[in-house]
């Protein structure tokens, strides 16, 4: 399992390492470029130093004896003045030198050179006099340089490096306690029971897990409703198929006392009438059931619904000669909607059974594909009772029927039409028709946008 309290702490110290590299390197070149800097402007100072004394020495003296002193038994002062060499040349002739100094020259051109003397690097600083034939070399071994880049490098970048220990665990506390209110609302989700629904607190959250609680304060809504559309489900399905189921007992009762045939057969008949409804009224619900589970499921892609509707007319064609009504069908040569053709083809199913059902005998049922600019519509049509319109809103509550429609239908088509119209973006609109009784349901599709 991936900590995140152990990944903040590992990238803020991989930043630390990387910031201390670079501050490293920073420093580095720094210090060497002024530690070059000063110490050629001191062999220069040092060069001129000399210069001026020896020049002042063979203006006193016409034959100086500067030669004759000797400097390279005199013990050293200090442990870097072994690291510093000077000569002074009165033309080929060697005059002076320090103690670690060569006897040769060590530079033969003037100004600043590298110069490699007994195996290591120095740098060396010429300067001549060509008026007295005076030379003055001073040079300092690279030793001195690096060695005091590398004292202040140290003492400047180690303190950093050995509190690395100490940040990490202030890094880690830190984290910890900054994830305190994380681990808190954890702690409220895992302490709740799977019917505790009720949103999260969300006082003295912090601004960062703040969309996280609100997510999902959103998601339990949902789920709150979900249950509760489930639950409301459930009791009107348990009440609507006690009464078919009771129905069906006392008739086959009826039945079993019937003392002539034709009682019973009118009996039977009545039992095969109420397996039809009672059949029709589950296969609804497990229509219904199956839609809001599935809804987020679906994948949705381009749908014929001419094509669709033409079948699903054709397939409900029988019904409607059965009852002598004449079912009519207007279609455009073209109608794409974005969408999922079974959970159409039962939307389209459901008014047209409604429209069948509910017309008498003798009617007329019209069914309309149009495209508009805006998208495509489902019209159908019939010239039955119709639905009050303070009625309109209610039929599509689950299990209600419309006063005067009697027992037909189970109040779940125009329910399972309006989801499959909501899971599809479309609105699904009932008015009377333009002329005469009846009424008129428009199912109207968003425009499909162009590939």
């Amino acid at each position: 399992m991936i900590s995140l309290r152990r990944r903040l702490l590992l990238i803020l110290l991989w930043s630390f390492a990387a910031a201390w590299l670079l501050l490293a390197a920073m420093s580095y070149f720094s210090a060497h470029h002024e530690i070059e800097e000063l110490f050629d402007a001191q062999l220069a100072q040092s060069a001129r130093v000399l210069l001026g004394l020896t020049l002042h020495e063979l203006e006193e003296e016409n034959e100086p004896d500067i030669a004759g002193i000797d400097i390279v038994g005199v013990p050293w002062g200090h442990k870097y003045e072994e690291k510093i060499a000077f000569q002074i040349w009165s033309g080929e002739k060697l005059l002076l030198r320090s103690p670690n100094a060569p006897v040769t020259p060590m530079t033969s051109a003037s100004g600043y050179r590298d110069e490699l003397i007994e195996a290591k690097s120095w740098r060396v600083f010429l300067l001549a006099d060509p008026a007295h034939s005076v030379r003055i070399a001073v040079g300092e071994s690279y030793e001195v340089r690096d060695e005091l880049i590398f004292d202040i490098l140290l003492n400047t970048l180690l303190p950093i490096l050995l509190i690395l220990p100490l940040l990490a665990l202030i890094i880690w506390t830190g984290v910890g306690r900054g994830l305190g209110p994380l681990k808190k609302v954890a702690g409220e989700i895992a302490q709740r029971s799977p019917s505790q629904l009720q949103p999260l607190s969300v006082r003295d959250t912090p601004e960062e897990i703040r969309p996280l609680a609100d997510s999902l304060n959103r998601l339990l809504g949902r789920l709150d409703e979900a249950l509760e559309s489930e639950r409301r489900f459930t009791a009107n399905a348990a009440h609507e198929l006690r009464t078919p189921l009771a129905g069906l007992k006392t008739q086959a009762q009826v039945a079993l006392r019937a003392t002539s045939e034709p009682q019973r057969i009118q009996m039977l008949n009545k039992i095969l009438e109420g397996v039809d409804r009672a059949t029709h009224l589950v296969g609804q619900m497990l229509t219904l059931a199956r839609l809001d589970p599935d809804a987020a499921a679906v994948q949705y892609g381009p749908v014929d619904l001419v094509q669709t509707t033409v079948a699903v007319v054709a397939e409900r064609a029988p019904a409607a000669l059965e009852k002598n009504i004449e079912i009519e069908l207007t279609e455009d040569s073209r109608g794409t909607v974005n969408g999922d053709a079974a959970a159409l083809a039962i939307l389209i199913r459901n008014l047209a059974d409604n429209a069948i059902r509910y017309t008498p005998s003798g009617g007329r049922v019209e069914v309309s594909v149009a495209t508009r600019v805006e998208g495509v519509t489902l019209t159908v049509t019939d010239n039955g009772p119709g639905i009050p319109e303070l009625e309109r809103a209610r039929v599509f509550e689950r299990f209600y029927r419309a006063p005067g429609s009697g027992g037909q239908g189970c109040g779940l088509g125009l329910s399972i039409a309006q989801r499959i119209a909501e899971l599809h973006g479309a609105s699904i609109e009932l008015a009377a028709p333009v002329t005469g009784s009846g009424l008129r349901v428009t199912v109207r599709f968003p425009a499909v946008p162009p590939a």
